[in-house]
């Protein structure tokens, strides 16, 4: 029993004594992983950057990036529990990390827990230094619309459009918002809108009345389900 102590107690001094030589080689080659996970997610080869960032995170436990990129991958996976754990790994880390919070709050979102959405997307609006505002405020507003509070939402959603106006996710939102107030002028009128600067269909009306139908057609969600058959809806006002 003394002897393993020993043993354990010379290992944790080698390990201490690492130099740092060696701690900056860890850490470069760390960056070099993280770097091509991001070209692999780029290219849409998930499984590829999931490796690569396992590869980052084990030379370096303290790479907040590549902890979110991971929450973003299990995200895509819809291993939505393992991108929560990701996530609040890197808020770990860093809780001043705006871009996961926002992420956190899609994925308290997807898996109905608005309330944790709420608070989540929030944080990541209080550090003025967030460069992306608009897509907390709009997914803010996409939890207020399910909690049916749509003054809320509409606000939230205006207030995204404040700050980047042809954000053209903010104007699907505005139009579900003001379908289900019973505004069904300022509905239609948003997601003219939106589909006007959405560039999978830069104004074509007939192939975004397709691909709802599509999306409709393939989802199980029944929340998703409503907002596309409510957006058939509005394309008829």
């Amino acid at each position: 029993m003394i002897r393993l102590l020993k043993i354990c107690f010379l290992s944790l001094i080698i390990l201490s004594c690492v130099s740092p030589q060696v701690r900056e080689d860890r850490l470069k080659n760390a960056e070099a992983h993280y770097k091509l996970a991001i070209s692999d997610i780029q290219e849409g080869k998930l499984q590829d950057a999931f490796v690569e960032l396992q590869k980052a995170i084990r030379l370096n436990p303290d790479y907040k990036e590549a902890y979110y990129a991971l929450g973003l991958i299990y995200h895509q996976f819809e291993e939505y529990k393992k991108a929560e754990e990701s996530l609040k790994k890197a808020l770990q880390l860093d809780p001043f990390y705006s871009e996961a919070y926002n992420s956190l709050g899609v994925v308290y979102t997807i898996m109905k827990r608005y309330g944790e959405a709420e608070n989540a997307l929030k944080k990541a609006l209080q550090n003025p230094l967030y460069k992306s505002p608009h897509k907390a405020f709009t997914n803010l507003g996409r939890v207020y619309y399910r909690l049916g509070k749509f003054a809320e939402a509409e606000r939230a959603y205006k207030s995204a459009l404040k700050r980047v106006p042809d954000f053209f996710m903010a104007y699907y939102g505005l139009a579900l918002t003001y379908n289900a107030m019973g505004r069904y002028g300022d509905a239609s009128e948003a997601l003219t809108e939106a589909i006007k600067m959405d560039p999978t269909f830069n104004g074509d009306f007939e192939k975004a009345k397709e691909y709802f139908m599509k999306i409709q057609l393939k989802t199980i969600d029944r929340d998703t389900i409503q907002d596309y058959n409510d957006l058939l809806e509005i394309l008829h006002y």
